[in-house]
């Protein structure tokens, strides 16, 4: 009863801390659009088994469709950024959600493999004007608790990972995967409507004056730091490895572990619960410790569960394996916060879109080569080089922040 009330209170006093540090209705807003426009990405993979049922696909292919979408969204990363340094977040973030919509519409009227891929390139470049613009915003409104503002945000992309993908899942046994997808429609349409109205036209400290070839030569010599190339090997690892993971978790676990498709999605939902809390946690220690220990000690907590994973075989052994799985989706606020704070304020729109296309590009590699392993055979094998990388980005976010420090 006591732990409860100190928790009810620690929860009180941060909530408070960001009241007075920032507007609420604008983190509020763009965290629900990161809800929808990062649950619909995490949908995909959970209808995925369905999808490539119908059109007589293999795992190696339906990696490539993973890969597909995350390389379209991951080169909309440095023109939604330089867009909104350009003309104000505020464009942005309300288009991305509508060019979402419209991809959605284009996967519920997919009835040949050729239109479904299409959509999925839509689908990518849509949410891809998202991620971007979402960070920098709340980077701008946010100073004393931007990790915590952020690690927030993030954490409500997890609660649409989990709401998301069990929605669409009871959508599909009734009325088929493309309404798996269809189902968003309305709150996209809203959310879209919302960011319009609650978030300013322009949140950044550039000035609309400055010629965009000068900003450009700013990012280019910015990027070139040791500190932002250290900062960019730690997103690409971590990105490799989100991206792997969540393509083929499911798969994994029907496909190696026996389980029902059912219980899978189940397990999935799981994992991302899990991380709502871890990552509120992990700003909450990023503010305090600094990034470099919420990273590594995150990401290191992780690293056993892959291991774990090939080897336990009951249904309580895996629901402890995810659980401990999560802790890497608990990297991902101080991850993004180090990626931005690497950055000078008045550029990070289009910087950090760069660096984010970059490594975002990096990371669709992960998911077509575990598909590869997988029909060779090897799945086992494939998770265990997903903890050799999480090992090696533990590493290295004990000695990124040092890169450029003479230290």
């Amino acid at each position: 009863m006591v732990g409860s009330s100190h928790a009810r209170s620690a929860v009180a006093g941060v909530v408070g801390d960001l009241r007075r540090d920032g507007p609420g209705w604008v983190l509020l807003t763009v965290s629900l659009g990161w809800f929808l426009t990062l649950g619909v990405r995490v949908v995909y993979p959970a209808l995925l088994p369905q999808v490539t049922a119908e059109f007589g696909v293999g795992n190696a292919t339906a990696g490539g469709f993973i890969g597909l979408m995350w390389t379209t969204y991951a080169l909309l990363q440095f023109p939604g950024g330089a867009l909104a340094d350009a003309v104000g977040e505020r464009l942005v973030l309300a288009g991305s959600v509508a060019v979402t919509a419209g991809a959605v519409v284009a996967i519920v009227l997919s009835d040949t493999l050729e239109l479904f891929v299409l959509a999925t390139v839509l689908l990518g470049l849509g949410t891809g004007f998202y991620g971007t613009t979402r960070l920098t915003v709340i980077s701008a409104v946010y100073d004393r608790m931007e990790t915590t503002a952020i690690s927030v945000s993030q954490a409500a992309g997890n609660v649409g990972n989990v709401v998301l993908s069990a929605g669409a899942g009871l959508v599909s046994v009734s009325l088929g995967w493309r309404w798996g997808f269809g189902y968003l429609l309305p709150v996209l349409g809203l959310t879209a409507v919302g960011l319009w109205t609650v978030v300013p036209r322009r949140a950044s400290t550039r000035t609309d004056d400055e010629p965009f070839r000068r900003t450009m030569g700013r990012v280019a010599a910015a990027v070139r730091t040791p500190r932002v190339l250290a900062v960019t090997l730690l997103l690409s690892l971590n990105m490799f490895l989100y991206q792997s993971l969540t393509g083929f978790l499911p798969t994994y676990l029907v496909a190696e572990k026996g389980l029902d498709p059912g219980t899978a999605a189940t397990l999935f939902s799981l994992f991302f619960a899990s991380a709502i809390g871890l990552q509120f946690l992990s700003g909450v220690v990023a503010d305090r410790l600094g990034n470099r220990v919420a990273i590594a000690g995150f990401v290191g907590a992780s690293v056993p569960a892959f291991v774990l994973l090939t080897v336990v075989e009951s249904l309580p052994a895996l629901v402890g394996v995810v659980l401990l799985l999560s802790c890497l989706l608990g990297a991902m606020p101080p991850v993004n916060a180090a990626g931005l704070g690497s950055l000078p304020a008045e550029i990070r729109g289009s910087g950090f879109g760069l660096l984010r296309t970059g490594y975002i590009a990096v990371g669709a590699a992960g998911p077509p080569t575990v598909g590869l392993l997988a029909d060779a055979g090897r799945f086992d094998g494939a998770f265990l080089l997903l903890g050799a990388v999480a090992l090696a980005l533990s590493a290295w976010g004990l000695r990124f922040e040092r890169i450029g420090d003479g230290r």
